[in-house]
């Protein structure tokens, strides 16, 4: 069975209450001289990227063999109010040095990675303004992959929603036509390795998704947004096999969750381990539940089943 933590390791913060991602916002930031705030900045990040190197190590020891990459890692940097580049930060050398090593660390020991850019990021806005935050906000989380030594592949996805419902009166063609003239304007990082999930709500549910985009990419599946979005009334098991060839010869990252009194809010934990889990031992299912690698464990080590 392979399963993915999201981010933090909940264990992790129990034992050691530093070991959390610093952020920073831009009040923060702003109301320091430039210089100190970006040392302290910079300090945030460099810490950042500690925590992901011993969450990784508390992965290895686990049994936990992949690990979504936290969107939060390098705040700020790509607010272009602020007008920063990389070299700007004090620390940047060492922080290059452990992403480096974090990634080679994964690959050394089998932790397959993603990462999963907020859904603010949306690639099909009308927003000029919206499209160009997108496009840097993904450039920089491909270039962080980069840094990393992660291959510039589905093999290192990067989950995208749409995030946006065509309009009434819009046709289907307009919309995919406007998403991919903002995805080709993408680097090369970012279009090797985005892969798109179906939608908990609204336009984007599991056959629409395939219909329009899954000759193009390897599609996410997530079983709590089909629970609730599934106007066809198809299967789970339909669903995971027509989304799992989309991703051909390599291994599927597809979300498990469970909601609250059927809603899309998660759990704490999982009540049990699902069939379609079961009966796909080759998929990782990224586990979002908010018990994170607690939960994780308790599949791992049989608690429930």
């Amino acid at each position: 069975m392979k399963l993915g933590l999201v981010c933090i390791s909940e264990i992790l913060r129990d034992k050691h209450k530093d070991c959390r991602f610093r952020v920073m916002t831009r009040k923060q930031f702003n109301n320091l001289d430039r210089a100190e705030a970006l040392t302290e900045l910079s300090k945030r990040i460099l810490i950042n990227t500690q925590v992901m190197q011993r969450t990784l190590l508390h992965c290895k020891h686990s049994g936990i063999s992949h690990y979504r990459i936290s969107s939060n890692i390098f705040p700020l940097v790509t607010d272009a109010t602020l007008g920063m580049s990389y070299d700007d930060l004090p620390d940047f050398q060492e922080i290059c040095e452990n992403l480096k090593s974090a990634g080679d660390y994964a690959l050394n020991h089998g932790i397959s990675l993603s990462s999963h850019p907020d859904q603010f990021n949306v690639l099909a806005s009308h927003n000029p303004d919206t499209v160009e935050r997108t496009i840097r906000e993904l450039n920089h989380q491909a270039y962080v992959l980069d840094l990393m030594g992660c291959p510039q592949d589905y093999s290192v996805p990067m989950c995208l929603h749409l995030g946006l419902n065509p309009k009434p009166d819009e046709d289907i063609e307009d919309y995919i036509l406007r998403f991919y003239a903002a995805f080709d304007r993408c680097d090369i990082g970012v279009r090797n390795r985005i892969v798109l999930e179906n939608e908990d709500k609204g336009y984007w549910d599991c056959k629409k998704l395939f219909d329009s985009f899954g000759g193009d990419f390897p599609l996410v599946f997530d079983n709590l947004h089909h629970a609730c979005n599934n106007p066809q009334n198809l299967s789970t098991k339909e669903c995971i096999s027509a989304f799992s060839k989309t991703w051909g010869a390599l291994t599927p990252v597809f979300h498990w969750s469970e909601g609250i009194d059927d809603t899309r809010k998660h759990t704490d934990y999982f009540s049990c381990v699902p069939q379609f889990v079961q009966d796909n031992p080759n998929i990782v299912f990224e586990c979002e539940v908010k018990a994170k690698d607690h939960a994780i464990l308790q599949v791992l080590d049989g608690a429930i089943k």
